[in-house]
């Protein structure tokens, strides 16, 4: 397995907010579209006939100033959900591994790691995290996520 360079990861992406900032030689920045917080406990069983998601509630950002162009998100400690701007196309011969950006990390978010599969494909790429006691400013568009692709 390889990791997938430069350009070839631009294959594999839509809706790119800016490709010069966000591409890297073997990994891809991946932006903040939404924010969700978790509102109500899911339920989990062996067999999933009680499988129960999570109740979440979509956060709206919130402008300093009305002529900025864009909103923050001024979170609180607890559980919340991103949405990229961005979606994973064509990777059926590949795997996708989503970290958290060194930024976020750095600011005391704590995040999941995920491995997406092709089934995934074309699907809102999200990945929950955790924000510390002392809270987290995210403004919209951050680079809040990083893509690899792993090539057989």
């Amino acid at each position: 397995m390889i990791l997938l360079q430069s350009d070839e990861l631009n294959n594999h992406l839509d809706s790119i907010i800016h490709q010069e900032t966000q591409q890297h030689d073997n990994h891809f920045d991946l932006t903040v579209d939404q924010i969700h917080q978790f509102t109500e406990g899911g339920s989990l069983d062996f067999g999933g006939s009680e499988f129960q998601p999570a109740e979440k509630r979509r956060l709206d950002p919130q402008k300093d100033n009305e002529d900025d162009d864009y909103g923050w998100w001024h979170l609180r400690k607890g559980t919340y959900q991103a949405t990229m701007n961005e979606t994973i196309k064509e990777f059926e011969d590949t795997i996708a591994l989503l970290t958290p950006h060194p930024h976020a990390q750095q600011a005391g978010i704590v995040a999941n790691t995920n491995i997406l599969s092709s089934a995934e494909e074309g699907e809102s790429v999200t990945i929950n995290f955790r924000v510390p006691e002392a809270g987290c400013n995210i403004k919209e568009n951050a680079r809040f996520a990083v893509l690899y692709l792993l090539a057989s």
